[in-house]
């Protein structure tokens, strides 16, 4: 059982500040995780998860060892887990101090004494208990309609795809896919060829579910669990057409002296391939289905091919020599090749009369290319950063920005006036769409101490925050320093900018000489070319009713958490005001609590090594640290 003890009693002493509340477990604590939506603290110590609830300063619920292991292992279910001492195979797993929340879902997975748990977030019921199956978790999906787990798992010889019913607690169907064996030989020729790992996923249809494992794709039907087709090759990755049937693949076509990737589409009714001939190129980096019709881009051009029968839409290719991205304008392209950019329209016809050059090197990262306000195109890399009329595709200035390509450079977007913020090599610049003068540095900022660290920008009414492991600084939009913080490293130079609740704006698209297949993006667009919106953020209110008669939630729970899940989510979006800063204190690392609108520093906390277990509530802006067997809880100030 955990004990609370005041912040003000004298068995704890801090030499900034006494925490507000101190809850004490009877193991140290391996990890802790919040739950954004119901605010709930998932502590995770080694025989036992529960979940504090900061309101009440109770424990709404604990699942240990011993409730998960007092179901009798069968004799199959022991095998398995002795089987998965293999090394190479436990490699699969996370590590067992890890806290997964599982997404769209109202539940989390731990590992406890080497078993997989599905815990019920807001009254602790186990939905699933692997001590109850022979086999563990590899991946794991909620299926909000049907009330229902997904699963990729292994018994330690097989890999399976299970349907896990949460209304009764049964599987309803296990199907069997590929061995273990198979798997490791499958790496080790991923390795030899020097090619992506495979993807595995899942997709679900009313009828069917589709799922890549080994890499080998598999059609199983959704009512029994029986394969109704599986791929004789392997692929990398594959997606579902918005029309549901057909399936985009991609899978290695070269060797390892020579490695290529290969496009196709399959027949989702019986896998047979729709097109004669694959599209064969060095790597594709995007993807566009317009349901009747796939834009495909790849190292050397972009086209349309029709689904029906794989024949170019386009009479000539979007040339260009090694494609990375292709970025959609209204109904045009704009589309990078090597170093440079150009522009065509819906038909494939080139709108400018020459490529616009963007960087020094391919390997440049792109932060920002897209068209703004007053019919520009701006590009920001690490090299260079200009404005081009769209119409025309003549520069703005003729000589552009040039930025330091070894500091980091950030940048934030201001709505009102449409202009952007950059910050590089200790300068800000402002990249206004309305100016026809060439931008200079509002700001030289000569007083930041760590350039290199500076890794966070946010945009306030009055300016801008820049966040690193020094400093902390404000600058106003007028290009005077507001406040600037400075902050020592905590010892070892290993400490890395920890946390901000605010979004970093700043980011890049990964423009490099060889697209990876995470890297790659896939769009669903409707027969006009609009954008079809897929996937939402968090879970809604049938996912959370379901997750109640699954877990059998209490009165208590619903009223106390459920209730208050809409107001949190919605206060989320909003809150961004504080920073929190690692850095050197009278008596060891501290973790500096400041607030961005003027540099006060409103807390400090002492921790006790340089890569501290903690959380904070960015609705309520607590702060929940760990040490050793505590967890001590700091209130705002």
């Amino acid at each position: 059982m955990m004990v609370l003890t005041s912040g003000l009693l004298p068995s704890i002493i801090f030499a900034q500040r006494n925490a507000d509340l101190t809850v004490t477990y009877q193991q140290n604590i391996e990890n802790i995780a919040l739950d954004p939506e119901s605010g709930l603290i998932i502590v995770k110590e080694k025989d036992k998860v529960s979940a504090y609830n900061p309101e009440t300063n109770k424990t709404e619920w604990e699942v240990t060892k011993d409730e998960i292991g007092k179901v009798a292992l069968i004799a199959s279910a022991q095998n398995a887990m002795d089987a998965l001492d293999n090394g190479d195979l436990l490699k699969l797993f996370e590590s067992s101090d890890a806290i997964e929340l599982i997404p769209e879902s109202p539940f989390v997975r731990v590992i406890l004494a080497d078993k997989d748990a599905i815990i019920n977030i807001f009254d602790g019921k186990i939905v699933f208990n692997s001590a109850k199956t022979h086999y563990r978790i590899i991946q794991n999906q909620y299926l909000q309609d049907e009330n229902a787990l997904l699963l990729i798992a292994t018994d330690g010889k097989m890999f399976n795809c299970v349907w896990y019913d949460l209304n009764d607690g049964k599987e309803k169907w296990i199907t069997k896919l590929s061995t273990i064996e198979s798997l490791f030989s499958s790496v080790k020729s991923a390795l030899l060829l020097k090619n992506n790992a495979t993807e595995d996923k899942v997709e679900v249809t009313e009828d069917a579910v589709f799922t890549s494992i080994n890499g080998n794709l598999y059609k199983i039907n959704r009512t029994d669990g029986s394969i109704e087709w599986k791929t004789d090759y392997k692929i990398n990755k594959f997606y579902l057409s918005q029309s549901l049937k057909s399936l985009i693949i991609i899978k290695n076509s070269g060797n390892f002296l020579s490695y290529k990737q290969a496009l196709n589409i399959l027949n989702a009714s019986d896998g047979s391939m729709v097109w004669k001939n694959d599209i064969s190129t060095k790597y594709i980096s995007y993807l566009e289905d317009w349901s009747d019709k796939i834009l495909v881009a790849h190292s050397r051009g972009f086209n349309f091919f029709s689904y029906a029968d794989g024949k170019k839409i386009w009479k000539k290719d979007a040339k260009g020599d090694n494609i990375k991205r292709v970025i959609p304008i209204d109904k045009d392209y704009l589309y990078i090749t090597g170093k440079e950019m150009n522009l065509i329209d819906n038909e494939g016809i080139n709108k400018w009369k020459k490529t616009i050059e963007i960087s020094d090197n391919e390997e440049d990262i792109i932060h920002f290319l897209d068209k703004v306000e007053n019919g520009r195109v701006f590009y920001l890399t690490s090299t260079y950063g200009n404005m081009v009329d769209y119409i025309t595709g003549k520069k703005i200035w003729k000589k552009n920005i040039e930025f330091e390509k070894d500091k980091p450079l950030l940048y934030v977007y201001e709505d009102k006036s449409g202009v952007f913020l950059v910050y590089n090599n200790k300068k800000i610049y402002k990249f206004d769409p309305n100016a026809s003068d060439k931008p200079e540095p509002i700001a030289k900022l000569k007083e930041i101490k760590e350039d290199k660290s500076i890794s966070g920008i946010e945009l306030f009414d009055w300016g801008i925050c820049l966040t690193g492991q020094s400093d902390v600084m404000g600058v106003n939009l007028d290009g005077t320093v507001r406040y600037h913080n400075t902050y020592k490293e905590p010892g070892g130079g290993s400490r890395k900018f920890l946390k901000t609740t605010g979004k970093i704006a700043a980011f890049g698209l990964g423009a490099t000489s060889a697209i990876s297949q995470s890297e790659l993006v896939f769009y669903t667009r409707d027969k006009n070319g609009n954008l079809v919106e897929t996937g939402r953020v968090g879970f809604d209110k049938k996912t959370r009713n379901q997750g109640q008669a699954a877990g059998g939630a209490s009165e208590l729970i619903t009223g106390t958490l459920l209730s208050r899940v809409s107001d949190r989510f919605n206060a989320l979006k909003q809150n961004g005001e504080y920073a929190f800063v690692l850095a050197k204190g009278d008596n060891g690392p501290v973790l500096v609590k400041v607030k961005k609108s003027d540099g006060t520093e409103v807390d400090k906390i002492d921790i006790d090594n340089n890569k501290p277990i903690y959380e904070v509530d960015p609705v309520t802006d607590d702060v929940f640290y760990v040490y050793k067997n505590e967890m001590r809880i700091f209130s705002k100030k």
